[in-house]
């Protein structure tokens, strides 16, 4: 079993229920599973609930509910499509030049076209699993103050409770980070929001200025770089989450943060990160050990024995294994040594769209693509993967060749944030402002030496390079759809891509969609939102 903060089975059925869901939401379908009520008595007689606690916050992101893979802490969203991690990828990666769902389940079309619109499930699944995770989080702030610990005679744990109360703000922080890219404003949850009072609006701006304080105001709380354990975010993590906060700021707030960025990134790229020399075992089942931690600033932890979910990398894997059998092999029924052990049983759901593809030198080690028997180009979008090549990224495979744990459920690590990350951020942020590129490119040079391609000068370091090379090393990983709108190649027709505005040689999108809408049901339960243009 993985070290995993003790994110199990028994730690994601800790004590935090968040009675008020129902009032808060204004979601009369959207109930907690568990409706016992919090209260002080508990963590008085069990000291440990503290922690337990925040173990049930980080568990948020990696599983849909309290006990199997079936439940949901939230009733009435399907702990399938809605899944933290899962229903984020798709919103993120599907709507994009790097992948193509090819399932006709209710809304993957519409993202994968560019037509969606405010009833989607998974747009509606990702905003109540931040306004979720929001929530609880809160909740346990308000349980965990300095006064609350005195009046249970726990005033010595009120140092320790302290780095568990930063710890907490930081994953709010990632949710609210979620929202102002996702979908802008957003209706806002705190600490302080009243039993039965529905949330308030806030605008992206003032959402990007609530996150930027909470994550300065943490980091003297948070634990050193690298001195935290396994799974659990230190400085490091915040300084890394500042740095695409102020990336992004020229889109979301209309202010250029790229000095900013700069200082943040230096923070991270100076405390002893290391880029790890295996590209591909990044992307493998005990990649919590197998050198790649030492490129991590933080990931998701996965556990396909105890932490079981069908998303996260769960469904990233399953996914995009393409089997026509039940041996979770890479392409079905072609010859043995030409199948990709992918460790899983395969749900054949998934491949990637041939811009992406094309990107990528023929030498280049991060291109891990299967393409027996498969076409590159998608002229039929419907559920036969024939169409698009598939990706064999990640795997449910250890660096020694061994199956991860189950067959169903992944042990693969997700790469939240990663140190090549950084590098990139740092080299877009000093393209951007005009200056010194100089101290960028050993750095971008170091990943394309990994990558076994040729490495580039200063001169060839400007923002078309930089946004194809975020395409090769970091695809499949989250970040695509946010890169795009940055370089304003998101929606219009600067670049398009197969099945973009649903036309198979891909078509303008207006700019509205650079933001998702506000789920319709939530506009109709909540008066304080507004929809976002264009919806």
């Amino acid at each position: 079993m993985k070290n995993r903060f003790g994110i199990t089975k028994y730690m994601a059925t800790a004590l935090i229920s968040v009675f008020v869901l129902t009032s808060c939401m204004g979601d009369l379908d959207v109930i907690p599973e568990d409706a016992s009520i919090i209260t002080g008595k508990i963590f008085e007689e069990n000291p440990d609930a503290y922690r337990q606690n925040l173990a049930k916050l980080y568990a948020g992101l990696a599983v849909s509910g309290p006990t199997d893979a079936g439940s949901s802490d939230i009733q009435g969203l399907d702990a399938g499509y809605g899944q933290y991690m899962r229903a984020y990828w798709v919103m993120q990666v599907g709507t994009t030049d790097e992948a193509v769902l090819h399932w006709g389940d209710a809304g993957i079309p519409e993202l994968g076209t560019g037509t969606w619109n405010a009833s989607n499930q998974f747009i509606r699944a990702m905003y109540l699993r931040i306004a979720y995770q929001s929530l609880v989080t809160s909740e346990y702030l308000n349980i965990t103050t300095d006064a609350n610990l005195n009046d249970r005679g726990q005033g010595s744990m009120i140092p320790e409770v302290k780095v568990y109360r930063a710890e907490a703000r930081f994953l709010r922080a990632l949710s609210y980070f979620h929202a102002i890219d996702l979908f802008g404003g957003f209706g806002f949850i705190d600490e302080n929001l009243t039993l039965g009072t529905l949330p308030a609006q806030k605008s992206r701006t003032e959402l990007f200025e609530y996150v930027e304080s909470e994550l300065l105001a943490i980091i003297p709380d948070l634990k050193d770089p690298r001195t935290n354990e396994y799974g659990r975010v230190d400085r490091a993590a915040a300084w890394f989450l500042l740095a695409k906060m102020y990336l992004n700021s020229q889109v979301w707030t209309g202010k250029d943060r790229y000095g900013d960025c700069i200082k943040m990134c230096e923070n991270v790229i100076g405390v002893g990160y290391s880029i790890s020399p295996n590209y591909n075992y990044l992307f493998l089942a005990d990649n919590d050990k197998n050198g790649s931690q030492s490129e991590y600033i933080t990931v998701i932890p996965q556990d396909g024995l105890h932490l079981q979910a069908y998303g996260c990398m769960s469904f990233i894997i399953q996914a995009q294994t393409l089997t026509g059998d039940s041996t979770g092999y890479m392409g079905g029924a072609v010859p043995e040594d030409k199948r990709v052990n992918c460790g899983v049983g395969g749900w054949n759901g998934t491949t990637t769209r041939p811009e992406l593809y094309k990107k990528f030198d023929v030498a280049d080690k991060r291109a891990m693509f299967f393409t027996s028997g498969h076409e590159l180009d998608i002229t039929v979008l419907d559920a036969n993967t024939k169409y698009g090549y598939g990706v064999t990224k990640f795997r449910n495979v250890t660096s020694d060749g061994k199956n991860g744990s189950h067959v169903d459920f992944v042990d693969t690590d997700y790469p939240l944030f990663r140190l090549a990350d950084a590098y990139l951020m740092y080299a877009e942020a000093l393209v951007r402002t005009n200056g010194n590129k100089a101290p960028a490119v050993p750095l971008i040079n170091e990943l394309r030496r990994r990558a076994g391609v040729a490495t580039v000068s200063e001169n060839e370091l400007t923002l078309d390079f930089i946004l194809d090379e975020r395409a090769r090393e970091l695809y499949w990983e989250g970040w695509r759809r946010q890169d795009l709108i940055r370089f304003g190649k998101f929606t219009g027709n600067s670049y398009v891509w197969q099945w973009k505005g649903n036309t198979f040689a891909g078509t303008t999108i207006a700019d509205f969609h650079n933001q998702f809408p506000l789920p319709g049901d939530q506009l109709q339960m909540n008066p304080n939102l507004k929809q976002n243009p264009g919806y």
